[in-house]
């Protein structure tokens, strides 16, 4: 007869072990342990059930016809990621796909992929909040909402191009704030120390502002820029703002470009009025003056007339453009526009552009713009 076969001690204990390290791990109400401490399962964003990430974005395709091109442009893909950290704690970040990206190998030269802008915000009160990272400068109220969708015309105006540029990113920080006179105004500003514009404004063929934008990693100078803009609204429907930029841009750090923007909206009932103007001194170089302003005005009209869409609305628009960036170039432009909305986030729009020069784009631009 066989003797009775027992289990070590030893053994039983490790197997007890075992099944209680199995049971915890298949309990709902300890997820307290991780394999691995801040790895892929140990973010804080997964432990943390009251923080929210959102993601959108906005999209904008282009046909150009007149006597330069006649050509489809999958101009910008652009996702937007919005994150809540905590209570008075954001990131932000938005991330711009342009003419298609970079395609190697096939020729496709003007595609881009950057970072549009990538900040941390942490509100202390309405009147005062701390932003770092990668800035949407507040040069004009055009670069704090320059979406497509937003617009409602294809292209953008000639001052906001070429002397504050548009999609201005910049590494830095700095405050935030709105205050508020009457139950009616609101008083807002924003003000940051950055890496400011480089000597790449110096060009072979003149001085282009556009081309100096700065890094986002790096300063050309031991300079740092001050960018800046305060805005007054009396009532909701009328804005009016100020907006500066100044900081050296050359590698030594001694030569000045200064921006100084004006910018004003007003809407009433179906009718919107708004119109820019800035002018740029720049140290060092023989044209050291530079100007442009816009002025636009649009019209809502058939509202709801296309019976699909219960929130749809035409709009027919009207731009004059004006720019002297120097001796040689003293540019203006006329668009004419119509736009139709089946929703407010997405828009179709046709313009004609006429310029008073020869040799310029005179043409048709057909375009789609939506969120998502």
């Amino acid at each position: 007869m066989l003797a009775k076969w027992r289990m070590p001690r030893a053994a039983l204990r490790m197997a007890g072990a075992i099944l209680m390290m199995v049971a915890v791990s298949f309990a709902e109400d300890d997820d307290t342990r991780v394999a691995v401490p801040g790895g892929v399962y140990d973010k804080p964003f997964l432990k943390e059930g009251g923080r929210k990430t959102t993601i959108g974005g906005y999209f904008d395709h282009e046909l150009f016809w007149n006597d330069k091109k006649k050509t489809f442009d999958q101009h910008r893909y652009l996702p937007f990621i919005y994150s809540t950290v905590a209570d008075r704690i954001f990131i932000m970040a938005e991330i711009e796909f342009e003419h298609g990206g970079l395609v190697k190998g096939r020729g496709e030269t003007d595609g881009e992929i950057k970072i549009e802008y990538a900040t941390l915000d942490i509100n202390f009160g309405l009147g005062l909040n701390y932003r770092g990272g990668v800035i949407l400068s507040p040069l004009s109220r055009f670069n704090l909402r320059h979406d497509s969708p937003l617009n409602d015309m294809t292209n953008r105006p000639l001052v906001v191009r070429h002397i504050m540029p548009s999609t201005l990113s910049e590494a830095g920080m700095g405050f935030f704030g709105s205050f508020f006179p009457s139950a009616t105004s609101l008083l807002g500003y924003e003000i940051y120390v950055v890496n400011g514009f480089n000597q790449n404004i110096i060009t072979g063929s003149g001085t282009r502002i556009r081309s100096g934008r700065g890094s986002q990693k790096t300063d050309n100078n031991e300079e740092k820029s001050l960018v800046g803009r305060v805005n007054y609204s009396p009532r909701l429907g009328v804005d009016l703002g100020a907006s500066f930029h100044r900081g050296a841009y050359d590698d030594d750090g001694d030569e000045s470009l200064t921006i100084i923007g004006l910018d004003a909206s007003f809407t009433q009932g179906p009718l919107d009025v708004m119109g820019e103007y800035g002018h740029a001194s720049i140290d060092g170089v023989e044209d050291d003056s530079q100007f442009g302003y816009y002025g636009q005005i649009g019209y809502h009209f058939l509202r709801a007339a296309v019976p699909m869409f219960p929130e749809s609305v035409f709009t027919g628009t009207f731009r004059y453009d004006h720019i002297d960036l120097d001796s040689s170039t003293d540019e203006t432009r006329f668009t004419f526009g119509l736009n139709f909305r089946p929703v407010e986030d997405t828009v179709l729009k046709l313009d004609y552009e006429k310029y008073d020069t020869d040799g310029d784009s005179d043409g048709v631009i057909f375009s789609v713009a939506s969120y998502f």
